[in-house]
């Protein structure tokens, strides 16, 4: 084994331990995605600012690991005569064999298969926040903009009697 598939071998293992520390945030925002839906729909404010501070918590943290997945794939670029921005896991396949090539491609399928995950995931908790603004917005019209709505109402002699013009809460202080 010479010099460079020595580094060539220590940098693909760095990598690799990279790339599951990866594999375990986006499991974490799976579940913190899972647990955000959750406490939205049972209306728990408490747990919800608790997950919300744990995830803001969560990113800081993360940023460490991907300015090492940079580091890493700069060097792995320069050994490999390419540039970063053309370095990715199916190109850096292609350059290895052996067992580290199966590594990696068992960690690019793993991370793709969670990436799928979260695609859906997200989709799933964006459509559920967007329909909660829109139940919001809509109780709020309802709420205040009561004498703008032009229903005509009946009573119970069936003679058409407009709204009243006040509306269900007044804004005025």
């Amino acid at each position: 084994m010479n010099e460079l598939t020595a580094v060539l071998s220590h940098e693909v293992e760095d990598l690799l331990d990279v790339l599951e520390r990866d594999a375990a945030h986006i499991e974490k925002t799976l579940s913190y995605l899972n647990g955000l839906r959750c406490f939205v729909i049972k209306r728990d404010e408490q747990n919800l600012s608790r997950l919300l501070e744990e995830i803001r918590n969560e990113t800081q943290e993360y940023s460490a690991n991907e300015r090492r997945r940079r580091m890493i794939r700069k060097r792995l670029a320069d050994l490999l005569g390419c540039k970063p921005q053309e370095l990715t896991l199916s190109a850096l396949r292609l350059r290895l064999d052996g067992p580290a090539k199966s590594n990696v491609t068992a960690k690019q399928e793993r991370l793709r298969v969670l990436a799928q995950q979260l695609q859906r995931e997200y989709i799933a908790t964006a459509a559920l926040l967007r329909d909660c603004a829109r139940i919001n917005s809509r109780l709020l019209k309802v709420v205040f903009e009561r004498s703008r709505t032009g229903l005509v109402c009946y009573d119970s002699q069936g003679a058409a009697a407009g709204e009243s013009d006040a509306a269900f809460m007044s804004m005025r202080i």
